[in-house]
């Protein structure tokens, strides 16, 4: 490996750091002095290094995250919105009702209510026969263990960016020696399409790893958390899967009596998109739940 490719390895891995950090501790107070340290970066260089790898300011990054997060925390869960605040990093309701209504023009109230019904007709926009297919789509309740993952960050439209992501990870798993019959391939939809712009979707292009790998340039090493998860099985191609999510978001969890835990669902590839027809292709959904 040459001088060029280690510094540029490295310019990667303290960034993942960073935004891991960010991405984990949301319900704290975000110091910009602290994260600049986390990265192992100059105070001075470090906002003008970070908006050039996020594409916006780190504050405004930081700011839209805590929203957006509300936003999924809003619709998705009974959680009051006091307690909502806090959760995703504000002082005080009066201060995340102001950035609330800046950036969204309406109270985090107002949004609840306004679009409780939309969320609760959002599987009525399916096409009657497959929605006749979601109904019989029962999951089952697992308690999973926690999982280390090797994993690629891709940026924008999930349908044209996680390609890049996945062929990034599965070099770098090839390479090392980390795939086995049962290698498990997982992504990480951290962004609701119907919230974030789809420029500033986030996801991850993970392997499941069972022994110690260190991160490396693009590539990042996290844990998907273990706890109870609603597993449902999603047959046919991804591009469908919005349906999936759909029916599980607007009609299943409102009947279930379960609620979300606060991290991310991800979801588990099952056969290879490469040689498997589209209609074949079978994905399993994890939703935390408790």
């Amino acid at each position: 490996m040459n001088v060029k490719t280690k510094t540029r390895d490295y310019y990667f891995e303290r960034i993942n750091k960073v935004i891991h950090h960010i991405n984990n501790h949301l319900d704290e107070t975000l110091d910009v002095s602290k994260l600049a340290e986390i990265g192992n970066y100059s105070p001075y260089h470090f906002h003008r290094i970070m908006k050039a790898y996020l594409g916006e300011p780190l504050g405004a990054y930081i700011q839209r995250l805590r929203l957006e997060t509300a936003i999924s925390l809003l619709l998705y869960s009974n959680e009051p919105v006091n307690n909502i605040a806090y959760n995703v990093g504000y002082e005080t309701p009066s201060s995340f009702n102001k950035a609330f209504k800046k950036r969204y023009g309406i109270s985090p109230v107002e949004y609840r209510k306004n679009n409780e019904l939309t969320l609760k007709s959002e599987h009525s926009k399916i096409k009657f026969n497959a929605m006749e297919n979601l109904k019989s789509l029962q999951p089952k309740i697992k308690t999973v263990k926690p999982k280390t993952v090797v994993y690629a960050r891709a940026i924008g439209n999930y349908n044209l960016s996680a390609e890049k992501a996945w062929k990034t990870v599965c070099e770098f798993a090839k390479t090392k020696k980390l795939f086995g019959f049962k290698t498990e391939f997982i992504g990480i939809s951290h962004d609701d399409p119907k919230i974030t712009e789809a420029e500033k979707l986030r996801y991850d292009a993970c392997v499941a790893i069972s022994k110690n790998i260190a991160p490396e340039g693009e590539i990042g090493v996290q844990e998907i958390p273990g706890g109870e998860y609603a597993v449902f099985t999603h047959k046919g191609p991804y591009e469908k899967l919005e349906n999936t999510y759909a029916y599980i978001f607007g009609k299943w969890l409102s009947e279930s009596g379960k609620e979300l835990r606060n991290v991310h669902s991800f979801e588990k590839y099952l056969n290879a998109p490469e040689n498997t027809k589209p209609e074949k292709l079978r994905t399993e959904i994890y939703i935390p739940v408790q």
